[in-house]
């Protein structure tokens, strides 16, 4: 059985792992081996995820892509591994890696042709996006919030580029203001399945 890829992107605080984590748990009532690649393969897998804070920090935008890039690469090849046996659901994957580089003035479609990467491309890219006022409510909540994840949404500011740059890969926009994940989660699975 090859597994499918599904991607989940959207700025902080949209409920993309929350919803992430619940389509998994519904692939498996379904019978659908699956993992979290975040949240099950990337710590024994990732060398690196301790270089990223460093590179985050102390370089230049265009070199910050081309590590992040790698990096990318780098979890494709294990998700491919995986994709023999399962899905794979990962809770951010390239678009956001493009885009933040973007808005921070790295112009990649100099450097080479997106369809050209040695990448697996997900099989669905669900954007999730959520009403500004529910969002800062979801941070507000979670305990591992950091100050950056309160930046707000405004015409302009970073975190609306942001999401404007995630747009542009075409994705499934989901809206998740509801606090019925079930219901958000029951649209995902109809996309999924709907041509099987």
């Amino acid at each position: 059985m090859k597994g499918k890829l599904i991607v989940f992107e959207g700025i902080d605080g949209v409920g993309k792992t929350t919803l992430s984590l619940t389509f998994k748990k519904e692939l498996a009532k379904r019978g659908i081996p699956a993992i979290h690649y975040e949240k099950e393969a990337e710590d024994e897998n990732g060398g690196y995820n301790k270089l990223k804070p460093f590179i985050k920090n102390n370089t230049p935008s265009s070199a910050s892509l081309f590590f992040y890039l790698s990096s990318s690469i780098f979890k494709s090849g294990i998700i491919n591994e995986l994709l023999k046996s399962k899905w794979v659901i990962c809770d951010r994957y390239i678009y956001s890696t493009l885009a933040y580089h973007k808005i921070r003035g790295a112009n990649y479609q100099n450097f080479f042709k997106l369809n050209n990467l040695p990448i697996v491309w997900p099989d669905f890219y669900f954007l999730i996006k959520t009403n500004e006022k529910v969002r800062l409510a979801r941070i507000e909540r979670r305990k591992t919030s950091l100050k950056d994840d309160f930046k707000r949404k405004k015409r302009g500011s970073l975190v609306d580029r942001m999401e404007k740059e995630l747009v542009r890969f075409h994705p499934h926009i989901i809206n998740n203001n509801s606090d019925d994940i079930g219901k958000t989660v029951a649209r995902i699975i109809h996309l999924v399945f709907r041509d099987v």
